[in-house]
């Protein structure tokens, strides 16, 4: 008896030790490198849009414009898997290799670590793969936090995608566990595409060394379109600065749709303050769960907007992933970010604003389909009648909340 319980002992005692070690290197490494992050400017372009909601349609186009490529193709996924459908982007990726064409594929290290396997045999047949975010020591529990989290395509400089769509099975709502998927992704024509190509290019050239800045041949001359988009990149900095922004502007109505929810201290008093002012706030949110943490403490922050009138509704026919907001139904956000604490303060994201009449219609007739036909609303007295053990979750997980 005596034997187990120094044992246990022991066994606490280094939990405790190795926590306090990680928090340690996340903390200086805060303090040190954070500070280090550059900054960029949002860049306004005009182009020609086509937005995405179902994963089938995308994949389909997105193959369409790499069987289209004449010069390169360049790919950024946070999430690759190669599954069967990841494999046939992979046959095709190669194909196009072999036709001559340049083929970059960048992924996270983490996120799509299993890609390793397939280094070997993508570089054979020419495609070239390189691994974001790579772990580093010192400060390497920081640097694990650091994701990139953005999902890119660029054909030939002229052709460009963004938004929430990873490649696997998953995103064509193949998992049986998830169900059907739903997210959003833009495809742009025109003069925002360079705004695209030099974020790869800077992702690129951290993660393979090699640096392709200096080549026109990836910034050709296009057609500005006829709708207006700003697009800003950020790394953990700039976008806590870039919401409250948009969303302090708003005078009638905010419309959030988003897979998590876990806002800063600061963004949920700006929409605190806004409904203070009138402005009618609805929240759009999954009722299935990817992850046993967010879910839970996103309640103790939608907990005090419900109760102030905000009107919160929970997606039920699959997985609800797009992520967007609407500012008096004539100006929107889309992008890789979600409303959370770790898309704010951790990864890299690409977000796009715009006030193109005809998209800002299409989001908003279809986020309201989908709050109309595929979810339920949520009260505050459901919200406040939970199970104790449903509170002592939402309070436990808050505390990890800057990691959500």
């Amino acid at each position: 008896m005596y034997f187990l319980s120094a044992m246990l002992i022991i066994i606490l005692v280094l939990v405790v030790l190795i926590s306090a070690a990680i928090l340690v290197d996340i903390r200086i490494g805060l303090k040190v490198k954070r500070p280090l992050i550059s900054e960029r400017k949002p860049i306004a372009g005009f182009n020609q849009f086509r937005y995405f909601t179902n994963g089938h349609e995308l994949f389909r186009e997105m193959k369409q414009s790499i069987e289209s490529a004449k010069h390169h193709i360049h790919l950024s996924f946070f999430i690759f898997i190669a599954d069967e459908v990841g494999n046939e982007w992979l046959e095709l990726l190669k194909k196009k290799a072999e036709e001559g064409v340049e083929v970059r594929l960048l992924v996270d290290a983490l996120s799509s670590f299993a890609l390793r396997k397939k280094r070997a045999e993508l570089a054979h047949a020419g495609v070239q793969l390189a691994f974001s975010e790579k772990p580093v020591f010192p400060f390497t529990f920081y640097f694990l936090n650091r994701r990139n989290h953005r999902k890119l395509m660029i054909i030939d400089g002229k052709i460009g995608y963004f938004g929430g769509f990873n490649v696997s099975r998953d995103y064509i709502g193949r998992n049986p566990k998830m169900g059907p998927w739903h997210d959003n992704h833009l495809k742009i024509e025109g003069e925002s595409v360079s705004v695209l190509q030099r974020l790869f290019i800077e992702d690129w050239t951290q993660a393979s060394k090699k640096d392709l800045q200096n080549n026109d041949a990836y910034f050709p001359n296009v057609t500005k379109g006829p709708s207006p988009l700003t697009l800003i990149g950020t790394d953990g900095k700039q976008l806590e600065d870039c919401f409250a922004k948009e969303l302090g502007s708003a005078h009638t109505s905010i419309l959030i749709a988003s897979p998590y929810f876990v806002p800063s201290k600061r963004l949920l008093n700006v929409l605190l303050d806004r409904m203070k002012n009138g402005v009618a706030v609805t929240i759009l949110l999954p009722q299935k769960k990817d992850h046993p943490l967010v879910q839970p403490a996103s309640f103790l922050y939608l907990e005090p907007l419900v109760q102030r009138g905000a009107k919160l509704y929970h997606f039920y026919q699959g997985f609800y992933h797009s992520k967007l907001f609407v500012i008096d139904r004539n100006r929107c956000y889309l992008g890789t970010a979600n409303f959370d604490r770790r898309s704010l303060f951790w990864n890299g994201e690409l977000s796009g604003f715009t006030d193109d009449p005809s998209l800002v219609h299409h989001v908003l007739h279809n986020v309201e389909k989908e709050i109309e036909d595929k979810s339920i609303a949520v009260t505050y007295e459901q919200i406040r009648k939970r199970s104790p053990l449903a509170k002592l979750s939402s309070y436990c997980s808050g505390w990890l909340s800057f990691f959500l």
